[in-house]
């Protein structure tokens, strides 16, 4: 019992010594690709730094965690999955044609392309391509340059971050037009680029404006009211007609001469004059007196031209014209500082509506002719709670969060080894003396009494028995041993 109870003690010890000396793990790295995180493990387990795997993290002792870091850097790991210009390094200029240095430069190019966009948040994995395209040099044009980016993405990516992602990818590329970056959801299909139209739809357009007048107006009234003290809700009616008109219009006043001409004509006839009889058919007719006439005509024109102006106007509609705008504006008359019991606060309330609608209808452009719709009412708003304030913790604190289960376990250690010390260890050690001192040594029941003279064994032995009855009866077995023993040896 001795022996197990010193064991145990021991093994209970080493336990919860290792327990409370050995250092918390830290986070090394985590979501890497299998092959860097592969080598990462294995260079672990050459420099024999232990290590823990939990998912995809591999964790290690906080203590030897950045010492870890900066000699994995040092060799190189975690290496990087896509390779960019480093590929240019291996290239041989004795043994490599053009055309296998230009694969390899856009391969370049697209490999630091993909590393600059999976720098962006929210982006898991990236490729791009590039349409590079090799033209011969007896060609007179150039061929148009195209590319396009596939992603993975935790969450929706705004319409802005793919524009973004679209002249990364044009401005890193000679020649090539932002419009002709095609930016791919693996999930949702094309973001921007060639074949989205989205952004020219009607629908989109009116999402798009009624965004920009709530910005715009809630600027102008936070401004007055404080943040949380407005609503805007605008709602735009676009037109999806198209529509051409061609116009033709002529100003008679602004006639000008253009071309002027004038033509004179005179006509002369002359002819006898007589009776005409019988005898003036014959030919000695001609002979004959007679009276003689002769006449003359003359006729003038003038022919003018005239140029006058002319206006042709051609107006074509496109799908997306604004025909109506429609805002409500929701205020919290809490802060306005009217105060409700006085004569004239409804007076006072009217003239500062009118001043805000005639503040919104010159911030959002409203025009009340074309049928623009403005309603402000003041209404009180609930209260919102006020964000929960959480202190920092102070310096015992950290202490205690660091250090709390290293010192239970301290405690423990010591509580376990005070027990089995005082409740095990001790009554073992302490049995085999008094056995003795039941034999003859100091706790002899036929001793000498305090003043040297014999106490009475019979009162001594009497005492005894009553009041340790296991030990007179452990004697008495031994002495009926004794005397077994000693009748079998005679």
């Amino acid at each position: 019992m001795l022996g197990v109870a010193v064991l145990g003690v021991a093994l209970a010890m080493a336990f919860l010594v290792r327990g409370a000396t050995q250092q918390p793990m830290s986070l090394l790295y985590s979501g890497l690709e299998p092959a860097p995180t592969g080598e990462i493990i294995e260079e672990l387990e050459k420099r024999g730094t232990p290590y823990e795997i939990r998912g995809d993290a591999i964790f290690v002792g906080a203590k030897d965690r950045d010492a870890v870091r900066f000699s994995l850097a040092k060799a190189g790991l975690p290496q990087q999955s896509v390779q960019g210009y480093e590929l240019l390094d291996s290239v041989n200029g004795f043994s490599v044609t053009s055309e296998m240095y230009n694969a390899a430069y856009w391969r370049a190019k697209e490999g630091e392309l993909t590393r600059t966009i999976l720098a962006i948040p929210g982006i898991e994995s990236a490729r791009v391509h590039i349409g590079a395209s090799l033209r011969s040099g007896f060609s007179r044009t150039a061929p148009k340059e195209t590319a396009s980016v596939t992603l993975a993405t935790k969450y929706d990516l705004s319409s802005g971050q793919a524009q973004a992602i679209q002249y990364l990818v044009a401005l890193a590329i000679s020649g090539m037009s932002p419009d002709e970056v095609a930016v791919i959801d693996s999930k949702k299909g094309i973001l921007a680029g060639p074949g989205n139209d989205t952004a020219k739809q009607p629908g989109v357009q009116a999402e798009t404006q009624e965004g920009m007048l709530e910005q715009k107006v809630m600027r102008l009234l936070e401004a007055r009211v404080g943040p949380n003290n407005a609503r805007v809700s605008v709602s735009v009616d676009v037109s999806h007609e198209s529509l051409r008109t061609s116009a033709v219009t002529f100003d008679p006043d602004s006639r000008v001469v253009r071309n002027r001409s004038t033509g004179d004509v005179s006509e002369s006839s002359g002819g006898t004059s007589g009776a005409v009889t019988a005898a003036s058919n014959l030919p000695q007719a001609n002979d004959a007196p007679g009276g003689s006439s002769n006449s003359t005509a003359r006729n003038s024109n003038e022919t003018v031209s005239y140029e006058i102006n002319e206006t042709r106007t051609e107006t074509e509609r496109m799908p997306g014209a604004i025909e109506r705008i429609s805002m409500a504006v929701l205020l919290n008359d809490q802060v306005l500082g009217i105060d409700p019991a006085a004569p004239d606060a409804a007076t006072l309330t009217e003239q500062m509506a009118a001043d805000f609608k005639q503040l919104i209808i010159s911030g959002a452009g409203l025009d009340t002719s074309r049928g623009d719709d403005l309603t402000v009412e003041f209404m009180p708003f609930q209260a919102l709670p006020e964000p929960e304030m959480v202190q920092a913790p102070s310096l015992v604190q950290q202490l205690m969060e660091r250090y709390m289960w290293s010192g239970i376990k301290i405690v423990v250690l010591g509580l376990v080894v005070i027990v089995l010390a005082f409740g095990v260890i001790r009554p073992l050690l302490s049995q085999k003396p008094q056995l003795e001192g039941m034999a003859g040594g100091a706790g002899d029941p036929f001793a000498l009494g305090v003043d040297g003279a014999a106490a009475d064994p019979f009162l001594s032995l009497k005492d005894y028995t009553s009041t340790r009855q296991d030990d007179a009866a452990a004697i008495l077995q031994e002495w009926l041993n004794e005397d077994r023993k000693a009748a079998v040896n005679e």
